[in-house]
């Protein structure tokens, strides 16, 4: 009763004339507990909890994440489940610790991946095997896998053994050259690597084989299923017989091997001559090993490429799966400012379709070229690309930089001014089948654009008039909807973009940075450092059709910039999405045209939290926002047919906690002070005095001189 009655008198204190009563403790309180109990609302009112007999309610819906139903019914705890991947990113990629501690990319690929895709480990290793014994170690890790596969290295005819080919006499000549404990390294890399490729087997042992050939060479995800415009059934065939877990045990064996191996080859780069080369074939893929010179490599159905240094240049499909029978592929560069160029449609450089690709770079300042599924992808299985050091350059198409398909694709850079580029679907991008995609970046000065303009690729979008694209990008959770079509419908997945520090920049066009789509969940996080978010529609922290998008900012001096359309963000949910923008510090502006801040539309949840700084909001005369939720007439009097609409609550709640603000209209030429929202004032959206107020649509909006969400501070 205590809490309830402070809220209230701070409530009081708060008017749309004069400043709160200096006796007001504003520090103490709880605002957003204050705004739901203006309204009558507590926290088990926020959120969606469906039910069976919500009639034309999408039920039913398959591939959802195991978070998903709890997120959508606890939409304040996405800012929670966003930190915990801020969190992950911070402890290991932190290049002060990266050489000192053991299993950083392990606990990357749990905690990015695979622990938000199953629930079947708790990280606690790989299980990692040693190096056979033996005088001969590395010959005798590649004869393992030839007996794996039923075959041999050498053969006998004639009762005696064939004079060629000799696979064991040449590797063992070759490898001969090597030190001791380099051939130890390499040998153990192996053995792990033939543990992988079991588990990868076993994990796609109930797919028919002519499924596995089909599925493997579908390339138009990307622009196929968002509206469900072609249905694979073989996707459904193949996803509903793969054991996921087997695959992702071959990942975390394959993450953990490779880190191994380069802790313990990278302090004997000097030990390897520079013109040193090796290319042999395996039952399982080629393996390329090359010394310290400028090598060039076509990494197709290569099982292993590692490169103890030098400016390299990788073609083809090196770390990545390049056939439906090529399961497992590894590609460590120990050292070089390297080159990875892929000019055709083949999977490339950290991509893993039905199976594990790594690209493992351990220093220089790289170039990434791709096309689709590249810069880690996963479509059905895993793929990770892990950058070390070095101010690097991503460029693709799509499907790339951290996108999932009934998979898990990641793609981490640890240090350095990067700059990424692609059309669209990646850059932390979950799509359909409930797939995850992260990308993470540590630190550095960062770029990251998804292009917006339909005259340098066309993706364009009519929420623009087509003059802007569809990203899908930078944070983005999408479904494939399929009831305007063939009525499969498909959960959308998990993406996410993580950056922990620098003043980075963010350009996009529509569907990004926190935006969720069809049952899918969007997270943009950036820790710390003065940034800059430009971008159109459906955008920072937003969705549209049963879905989460959020959008967190824990520091800095940032600018929000929509453009163009320049609207439905900064906390706008439409139809039943739960929308999340917390920026906890710093001076910020924002600017923005029509349907943002912490609107709620078709009885939709958003919140918009600026919790620290004196902030500028710029927006369009006669809008909707800053805590607002529109009304529709069937929130009074269902239609027999459609009864969901009456049984739900929607909120809209736009929540300023301190600083000196500016809330700024614009008409044509013009620019005037808000005479409705202003410091130290509590306003309602549609207001008490009007007759659609009610109707469990509320729309609030705080704007206070202290204050705090508990929920925001749990970590601190």
């Amino acid at each position: 009763m205590r809490r309830l009655i402070i809220c209230g008198m701070f409530l009081l204190g708060l008017s749309a004339t004069g400043p709160a009563e200096d006796n007001i403790d504003q520090n103490g309180v709880n605002l957003l507990q204050a705004a739901l109990d203006s309204i009558g609302y507590t926290y088990s009112d926020l959120g969606y909890r469906p039910k069976g007999y919500w009639n034309r309610f999408p039920t039913g819906i398959p591939y959802k994440l195991k978070s998903f139903d709890d997120l959508y019914a606890e939409p304040i705890s996405l800012y929670n489940y966003a930190r915990s991947f801020g969190g992950a990113v911070r402890r290991y990629c932190n290049p002060a610790g990266l050489d000192s501690a053991d299993n950083n990319l392990y606990n990357l690929v749990y905690h990015l991946g695979i622990e938000r895709k199953t629930g079947g480990f708790r990280s606690y290793g790989a299980n990692l095997v040693d190096a056979p014994g033996g005088e001969r170690p590395f010959i005798r890790a590649v004869e393992n896998l030839y007996i794996m596969a039923g075959g041999k290295m050498q053969y006998v005819t004639f009762n005696q053994k064939a004079d060629w080919p000799d696979l064991k006499k040449e590797l063992s000549e070759k490898i001969a050259t090597l030190r001791r404990p380099v051939r130890l390294a390499l040998a153990g890399l192996m053995e792990n690597l033939r543990e992988a490729i079991y588990w990868r087997n076993l994990g796609v042992r109930n797919i028919p084989s002519e499924i596995i050939n089909r599925v493997f060479y579908i390339r138009d995800l990307a622009e196929t299923q968002g509206d469900g415009m072609k249905y694979y059934p073989e996707i459904d065939d193949a996803a509903q017989a793969v054991d996921f877990e087997s695959v992702c045990y071959a990942t975390l064996k394959v993450a953990a091997a490779a880190e191994r191996a380069e802790k313990e080859l990278t302090p004997l780069l000097k030990d390897v001559p520079r013109d040193f080369a090796l290319d042999f074939i395996t039952p399982y893929g080629r393996v390329v090993i090359n010394g310290r010179g400028d090598n060039q490599v076509n990494g197709d159905y290569c099982l292993l490429i590692i490169d103890f240094g030098g400016d390299d240049s990788y073609t083809g499909s090196a770390g990545a799966t390049s056939r439906p029978g090529h399961g497992v592929s590894v590609l460590i560069d120990l050292e070089g400012n390297d080159i990875y160029k892929s000019e055709n449609m083949t999977p490339s450089f950290g991509a893993g379709i039905l199976g594990v690709g790594l690209l493992y770079d351990a220093a220089g300042s790289d170039r990434y070229e791709g096309k689709v599924f590249s810069q880690g992808a996963g479509f059905l299985g895993l793929g990770m690309l892990f950058d070390k050091s070095g101010s690097d350059d991503y460029k693709s198409e799509t499907s790339s930089q951290g996108a999932g398909y009934f998979g898990i694709g990641l793609a981490i850079d640890c240090a350095g001014d990067d700059s990424y580029y692609l059309y669209g679907d990646g850059q932390g991008m979950g799509g359909v089948g409930g797939g995850v995609g992260c990308l993470a970046n540590y630190s550095g000065d960062d770029k990251y654009m998804a292009e917006p303009s339909p005259e340098i690729v066309n993706r364009a979008d009519y929420h623009s008039q087509f003059k802007i694209n569809a990203n899908s990008a930078q944070g983005c959770g999408f479904g494939r909807r399929g009831d305007g079509s063939d009525g499969h419908s498909w959960a959308g997945g998990l993406g996410v973009i993580v950056d922990i520090c620098g003043n980075d920049v963010y350009e996009s066009g529509n569907w990004s940075l926190g935006c969720g789509y069809w049952f899918g969940t969007g997270i943009c996080y950036d820790e710390a450092g003065d940034d800059v978010y430009r971008s159109v529609y459906f955008t920072q922290a937003s969705g549209a059709h049963f879905c989460n998008g959020a959008l967190i900012d824990e520091s800095g001096d940032d600018k929000h910039i929509l453009y163009e359309t320049a609207g439905a963000a900064f906390a706008f949910g439409w139809d039943f999405t739960n929308a999340l923008f917390v920026d906890r510090g710093g001076n910020d502006e924002y600017e923005a045209k029509m349907i943002s801040y912490g609107l709620a539309q078709i009885r939709s949840f958003a919140f918009f939290f600026e919790m620290g700084g004196a902030d500028s909001y710029t927006y369009a005369k006669g809008q909707q926002g800053f805590g607002a939720a529109s009304f529709r007439d069937i929130y009074t009097k269902p239609s027999e047919l459609r009864t969901y609409d009456y049984y739900t609550k929607s909120a809209g709640i736009f929540i300023d906690a301190s600083g000196t603000d500016n809330y700024l209209i614009k008409e044509e030429a013009k620019t005037a002070a808000s005479e409705k929202m202003k410091d130290n004032t509590i306003w309602f959206t549609p207001e008490k005095s009007d007759s659609n107020y009610g109707h469990n649509n509320f729309g609030i909006g705080i704007d206070a001189d202290g204050g705090k969400i508990p929920e925001l501070g749990i970590f601190d």
